[in-house]
């Protein structure tokens, strides 16, 4: 189980050149829409305990 003491919102699109996501953060979009990240121009999926270097995309939609 894993339990998530931090949310971060993503409200529109947010370019990034690092992401660290520690064990318990959880990334969404606002109620009725969906968040997706590519790195590099690959759609990824948004995973807890991993870092992302790149060209960072997280989209809103």
């Amino acid at each position: 189980m894993t339990v998530v003491l931090w949310t971060w919102t993503v409200t529109a699109t947010s370019y990034l050149t690092a992401l660290t996501l520690a064990s318990d953060v959880a990334v969404r979009a606002p109620r009725g829409k969906s968040v997706t990240m590519s790195v590099d121009g690959t759609v990824t999926a948004i995973t807890a305990r991993k870092s992302y270097t790149g060209a960072i995309t997280l989209t809103v939609a």
